[in-house]
């Protein structure tokens, strides 16, 4: 394959994988009108496991495992973070926050993910912050402004509603940390064994939560298969399929390039209601789509064509 192939094959796989997020609002509505947020998150990541060992298996067949991703005291410490500081906060923490603000509020503050995934790409990772870069996430980031531009004008960020929003933040910066010191793991681990170490993780911590919620995620016997249904298509997609695909990329790309296309989701988000809940798509936001699509192609394709002609 071409370096040129290479780098458009990388744009598709971003584009399909923040459409796999932008689908799980649907499921994460249907399972939470049941379920409460910890036992939740607790089954989805189960099941995300349990799809991704056998891939694990397979890939152990295929590939021995390398001598850097042995068990050593640093490879169990970054699990522990990733987990408790990726995985429970982008799951567990975001989900508490919406439920103590707005949906609005959440999709304001959730531009702040790809700013964050920059700074801490820099600090992890070295990576430099160009000219091109910036102007990139501006663009992204008034395209993400011009597709919510209802939210916006009914977010709030009231005292009432200043816990949630709080949370909704940290969970935002768990998102960051997850995407970009992943990064640094993938060095030493595959895809599927950072995700999957990570995951454990993160369902021993968003079990603990659930213990004291009024119905803990071993009471699974009430649960209507509906939200059975919404739970196994949140672990096999937004967090069994979509993010190998993108720890695939990651490992190929820079965190500041990556960061851009995760403002698509919002993108999806209005497609998606367009095409099952009936909604109109006004200008403005066929305008912001624009943008994000022209920053994200610019950041995964030309400036690797750059980078790679100089």
């Amino acid at each position: 394959m071409t370096q040129t192939a290479a780098r458009w094959l990388d744009l598709g796989v971003l584009v399909f994988v923040n459409f796999l997020w932008a689908a799980e609002f649907p499921a994460y509505k249907i399972a939470s009108e049941t379920m409460d947020a910890a036992a939740m998150n607790v089954w989805t990541l189960v099941f995300s496991v349990a799809l991704l060992l056998p891939l694990l298996w397979w890939e152990r067949t295929k590939r021995p495992m390398r001598a850097g991703g042995r068990k050593t005291a640093r490879s169990v410490w970054d699990f522990v973070l990733l987990g408790l500081l990726g995985i429970v906060p982008s799951s567990l923490w975001l989900a508490w926050g919406i439920a103590r603000s707005t949906s609005a509020n959440a999709s304001i503050l959730s531009l702040t993910i790809p700013i964050m995934m920059v700074v801490m790409g820099i600090f992890f990772l070295g990576e430099r912050f160009t000219l091109a870069r910036g102007l990139s996430l501006l663009l992204a980031m008034l395209g993400t402004a011009l597709i919510s531009i209802d939210d916006i004008t009914h977010a709030s960020f009231g005292g009432k509603l200043l816990i949630g929003n709080i949370v909704i933040f940290i969970a935002g910066a768990g998102s960051a940390f997850l995407n970009s010191y992943g990064k640094v793991v993938l060095v030493r681990f595959s895809e599927l064994e950072v995700l999957i170490y990570s995951y454990v993780v993160g369902i021993a911590g968003c079990a603990l939560w659930s213990v004291f919620d009024p119905h803990p995620f071993y009471e699974a016997s009430g649960y209507p298969w509906q939200a059975w249904v919404s739970v196994l298509v949140l672990g096999a997609f937004p967090w069994g399929i979509a993010m190998v695909l993108f720890f695939w990329v990651l490992k190929r790309l820079e965190v500041a390039q990556v960061s851009v296309s995760v403002y698509l989701t919002a993108l999806f988000g209005v497609i998606l209601s367009v095409a099952f809940l009936h909604e109109k798509m006004t200008v403005i936001q066929l305008a912001g789509g624009g943008l994000v699509l022209a920053a994200t192609v610019f950041l995964t394709v030309f400036e690797n064509a750059r980078k790679t002609v100089s």
